[in-house]
């Protein structure tokens, strides 16, 4: 997949950091690339200012679209896969240490902990996977107000 191009309006600058904002287009295929669900018609996203934009500006930003998919799928898939994992050790457990009445609470309870720890994970996370993915936003050009 190639680069996107996408426009938006700068809504708020924090040090060397842009947040702009897209609406949703009506040419939008809906592929995600740029973080927006479905029901969305907008999303802020941050980015390094690079053509030092101002509050208000339109700029025009380059999406990496691999990069993006990726994000997606890791803050999406990774928490169901664990989930579904957390359920199967529920019915290991409750299959050799039957506490509960039925199996069915023991795979609910180890399925909420783990997709809890999934997004635990993530948030630790954060910091490292935002450097490798930092890139997938890019101003590109920038229109004064």
């Amino acid at each position: 997949m190639n680069d996107m191009t996408e426009y938006g309006q700068v809504v708020q600058i924090s040090g060397d950091v842009a947040h702009v904002k897209f609406r949703r287009s009506s040419a939008c295929g809906r592929c995600r690339a740029c973080g927006m669900l479905s029901n969305q018609n907008e999303i802020i996203v941050q980015m390094d200012n690079t053509l030092n934009a101002e509050v208000g500006d339109q700029v025009a930003v380059s999406i990496k679209v691999q990069k993006a998919m990726r994000a997606s799928l890791l803050a999406y898939i990774f928490p169901l896969m664990m989930l579904v994992l957390g359920v199967f050790v529920g019915w290991l457990i409750a299959d050799a240490w039957p506490v509960f009445e039925s199996a069915d609470v023991m795979m609910a309870l180890c399925g909420l902990v783990f997709a809890a720890g999934a997004f635990v994970l993530l948030k630790f996370a954060a910091p490292k996977y935002n450097k490798s993915v930092s890139s997938v936003y890019k101003m590109t050009d920038i229109k004064h107000k």
